[in-house]
């Protein structure tokens, strides 16, 4: 009896050691689940930090500041922007076969709609919105500026596009020392060729020539006089101090080489590539035995694009007649200047555009054809805005359609992410419309400011000619 009970007490013993050594596995068991859940809630939480930064808004500003998906890594832009009409975006192979993996982490991630759409978007996005945005934004209208020439414009005023080449003969001969009004004829026609030069120097390229300058009006200086023909300004973009230094260099000497003067300046134009005029200004007809009319008709032959137009001051009968008939077979005009008034108006004004000129000015506005060309460069960005944006508006769809299918959204969750894909391409719609509208508004904006400058320059110019007495 002894014996047994000494050995229930100790069989009683181990039992109760036993339990008291399972006791702390159990409080282990319990505690290593509830570190795991913390760990996977504190990934989570930092996945949804970096959802919270993404803006599901779409305006020019929420989009430029969007991160490119994390799947459109080699979406090119001209891929992005390519133009698919009004066919349904499909899914890049690639991206499809890797999407779904991504898909189900973000649908264990969270199952609230919200943090599902930034899901999508953070995967998805257009890596081009800032691209595009930023071109869009930028546009400037580029309309050809009129050719809107002033005889009148003021010093330092900028310049009109050069399109020309113009080459001045003048007359430096004896017979310009005559005075008229107190002054010598020279520097009466050395003031207006200067303000000749300014006024054809905005759409030309100048050169001045001048004859009669060397030696004298002895017949022993004949032979240096008629050959003295000098190049004192040589072609190029007018400059002022420089063309009038050129024309101060001289002063009036000795015979009058017409003929050679035009001969010389038919072998200059010859040499342009582009229309060249020439403008002689003289008081007198040739005295070198040289044949003004011939070497007229000589230049315009070899250079049929070339004219040649005669200022006469203060001329006789006989010398009108033959600088009429040097005009005439250089295709160009003859003007008559007595004094030296009608000689600063012929130079500063005679070259107006004629009325016919002025009638169709309105035709260097831009016209309807110019506004439907410049209103398709005008929208080019915001229609790749669009394009960009139904594509991902479709990949999200799209993305959605996977999720549902694999039961990682309920059926309610998928008809709503449908629904915000098709308003999200909506979206982009209407902010392409608005974006272009900016941009056609622009457009307008300098086709007016255009208009306006044309309208502005034909009120002048007839007020030119009227005051030249012009009736045509």
């Amino acid at each position: 009896m002894k014996r047994y009970s000494l050995f229930f007490l100790l069989f009683t013993s181990l039992v109760l050691s036993a339990c008291s050594s399972d006791a702390p596995d159990e409080v282990i068991v319990t505690e290593q689940p509830t570190k795991e859940v913390t760990k996977k809630e504190e990934t989570n939480q930092s996945k949804f930090d970096h959802l919270k930064n993404i803006s599901l808004e779409i305006t020019e500003e929420s989009l430029m500041a969007l991160e490119p998906g994390s799947m459109m890594g080699d979406l090119s832009y001209e891929k992005d922007i390519e133009d698919i009409g009004f066919n349904t975006p499909e899914l890049n192979p690639e991206v499809e076969n890797k999407l779904p993996e991504k898909l189900e982490e973000l649908a264990v991630e969270t199952d609230d709609l919200e943090s599902i759409k930034k899901g999508l978007v953070s995967l998805l996005a257009s890596p081009h919105y800032k691209e595009i945005i930023e071109n869009a934004t930028a546009y400037e209208p580029h309309f050809e500026e009129p050719f809107l020439p002033d005889p009148t414009k003021a010093e330092g005023e900028e310049e009109t596009k050069i399109s020309g080449k113009a080459i001045i003969l003048l007359d430096a001969s004896s017979s310009m020392l005559q005075q008229t009004d107190g002054r010598t004829k020279m520097e009466i026609a050395k003031d207006a060729v200067k303000s000749f030069a300014k006024t054809i120097g905005q759409s030309s390229e100048v050169s001045l020539i001048v004859y009669g300058h060397k030696g004298s009006d002895s017949d022993a200086d004949k032979g240096v006089s008629c050959s003295g023909i000098e190049e004192v300004y040589s072609m190029g973009k007018y400059e002022k101090e420089a063309f009038h230094g050129a024309v101060d260099s001289f002063d009036s000497k000795g015979w009058t080489p017409l003929a050679g003067a035009i001969q010389k300046a038919g072998e200059m134009s010859s040499s342009y590539n582009a229309h060249t005029t020439i403008y002689i200004v003289s008081d007198g007809a040739e005295t070198c035995d040289g044949d003004p009319v011939q070497a007229s008709k000589d230049l315009i032959a070899k250079n049929v694009e070339s004219t040649v137009n005669i200022i006469g001051f203060d001329v006789d009968g006989n010398t009108e007649n033959q600088l009429k008939a040097v005009a005439e077979a250089g295709n160009g005009e003859y003007f008559k200047a007595d004094n030296p008034e009608e000689l600063k108006n012929t130079i500063q004004y005679e070259w107006l555009p004629s009325t016919l000129d002025l009638a169709f000015a309105f035709t260097m506005a831009p016209d309807g054809w110019d506004m439907v060309a410049e209103y398709k460069v005008a929208e080019k960005y915001p229609l790749e805005l669009w394009t960009v944006g139904r594509k991902e508006a479709h990949r999200i769809i799209d993305a959605a359609a996977i999720m549902s299918k694999n039961d990682w959204i309920t059926d309610e969750q998928y008809s709503e992410l449908r629904d915000w894909g098709f308003e999200r391409s909506e979206a982009m719609k209407e902010l392409h419309y608005a974006m272009s509208k900016t941009n056609r508004e622009k457009a307008d904006t300098e086709s007016k400011e255009i208009r306006q400058r044309v309208d502005e320059w034909v009120a002048r110019m007839k007020e030119l000619k009227k005051e030249r007495g012009d009736t045509w």
